[in-house]
């Protein structure tokens, strides 16, 4: 197990040795607040998720926001992430057991030093209660008090906002857009996961996007979607796990045709926690393997976990 101390040390250390660096890393890149209407969709055009990886490597811009989140007066916690979005991302299915110890790696033993790292306590990362994800929630619902949960959050704090108070947390693991593609046009849908993202990086928490699975219902919407998530992403510098590219090969493209805001789970024995053949063709099982390996090769990339090289 990462020892706190020293992992205290050595991110004081990253933020030392690439401080001028992230300074000129950061320049180019525009922050302004987006405004409502501004969106243009011929700035899509050629975007495409099947030409881009399915695990993401560490942006220049990600860097220097888990460097300016080690360097607050309390420092941003860099084992534990904040798990934002819909029903999704708020289900047992995702990533909890790894945190209950409840999982099986299979061929993927290499990544037991991830979920070591994270795994720090009885509540952990993978499986405390988080404040920015619920059945319903939307891209809007993540930036509006009134979905805030009353017994921890304070009057007039947004959940994600609220969220990232409680858990300390170095990172955030983001994917919204399956409720998103059934109540907003595109020029919303742009509008509001900015301003998630931006309040993300606000709160000096690194952003991990996700590209969504294909809502049935509204197939050329969610394409459209995607691509916007995968704009932003390029227009912050900032990573995103292609999890539709990841999905393509599974059966309906992982998701549970009974359930569309769902995907699907494996057959008994097998769990979204067990890296089997069997287990790996479907949905969840799939998100939670590739949401491992990039946090792997995230932290890798930030000297927190050791180089396989």
């Amino acid at each position: 197990m990462f020892k706190q101390r020293h992992l205290f040390f050595a991110v004081c250390l990253l933020a030392v040795l690439f401080g001028a660096f992230s300074s000129l890393a950061q320049e180019d890149i525009d922050l302004t607040p987006p405004t409502l209407g501004d969106f243009d969709p011929a700035a899509l055009a050629g975007i495409d998720p099947a030409d881009f990886p399915v695990l993401p490597a560490l942006t220049d811009h990600a860097r220097v926001i888990f460097e300016r989140g080690q360097n607050r007066e309390v420092p941003r916690n860099p084992q534990m992430f904040s798990k934002v979005g819909d029903s999704m991302t708020a289900s047992p299915n995702f990533l909890v057991a790894f945190g209950d110890g409840d999982y099986d790696l299979g061929d993927y033993a290499d990544l037991e030093s991830v979920v070591a790292f994270f795994n720090t306590s009885e509540e952990n990362a993978f499986n405390r209660v988080n404040y920015a994800n619920a059945l319903g929630f939307s891209t809007a619902s993540a930036l509006d008090s009134t979905w805030a949960v009353a017994e921890v959050c304070e009057p007039n704090e947004s959940p994600l906002v609220c969220e990232y108070r409680l858990s300390n947390a170095a990172f955030a693991l983001i994917m919204f857009g399956t409720n998103d593609v059934m109540a907003f046009d595109e020029v919303l849908f742009d509008y509001f996961m900015r301003e998630v993202v931006l309040a993300t990086i606000a709160e000096d928490v690194v952003p991990v996007l996700y590209t969504f699975p294909t809502r049935p219902e509204a197939p050329e919407l969610s394409a459209v979607f995607n691509q916007i998530i995968l704009k932003i992403a390029s227009d912050y510098d900032l990573p995103v796990i292609n999890l539709i590219a990841a999905l393509e090969p599974l059966p309906n493209y992982g998701v549970d045709l009974e359930d569309t805001l769902h995907l699907t789970l494996p057959e008994a024995p097998g769990s979204a926690a067990t890296f089997t053949d069997d287990s790996l063709d479907a949905g969840y099982t799939v998100r939670n393997l590739v949401t491992l390996q990039a946090l792997d090769s995230l932290l890798t990339e930030l000297d927190l976990l050791p180089s396989e090289t």
